[in-house]
């Protein structure tokens, strides 16, 4: 039974073989259960060169959450398998047809905030693919600790804030 989940609306910078594309508005979920977390980049597409190839969800599972200054980081190296996206203007996803796909993820997040990195390596199609993972989740309606600016972020501008006050600006 996963005890809380968070969704994060990501930016992501996608690199294949070292050519860089972006893509705003793309979907990643952070479950937790137990002490052990599952991240899933949510029916992730590659485009190259203006054309899009629906992968599917790529989702690391079962990874151990170390707390690390004030983050939970999470470390993944392993295979998984990809599987189909549910996004409905795609009739195909590449991804369940790859089998077991060597992957590295490095994540690190807050309840309000995620970045990462993930590395998938598709040596069957002469491809290493970085995705480079930068997002936000919606803040509770009970605040966030550290939110001194009330913006449901917890960021610099709050940090500016609590200079204000000391210096009684």
């Amino acid at each position: 039974m996963a005890l809380s989940a968070t969704t994060y609306t990501c930016h992501i910078k996608v690199t294949i073989n070292g050519e860089a594309t972006e893509q705003d508005q793309v979907q990643v979920d952070v479950t937790e259960n137990n002490g052990t977390y599952d991240l899933n980049l949510k029916n992730f597409v590659l485009v190259s060169e203006g054309v899009a190839m629906p992968v599917g969800n790529v989702t690391v599972t079962g990874v151990e959450g170390v707390d690390e200054y004030g983050f939970t980081k999470l470390a993944f190296n392993g295979d998984i398998n990809i599987t189909e996206g549910d996004d409905p203007q795609y009739s195909y996803w590449v991804g369940p047809m790859l089998g077991p796909v060597p992957t590295e993820a490095i994540a690190r997040f807050t309840p309000t905030a995620i970045n990462g990195d993930l590395y998938i390596n598709l040596s069957s199609l002469n491809q290493v693919i970085s995705v480079s993972i930068f997002g936000v989740a919606p803040a509770s309606s009970e605040g966030i600790e550290g939110d001194v600016n009330k913006d449901n972020e917890v960021n610099i501008a709050d940090v500016n804030r609590v200079v204000d006050i000391i210096l009684n600006k």
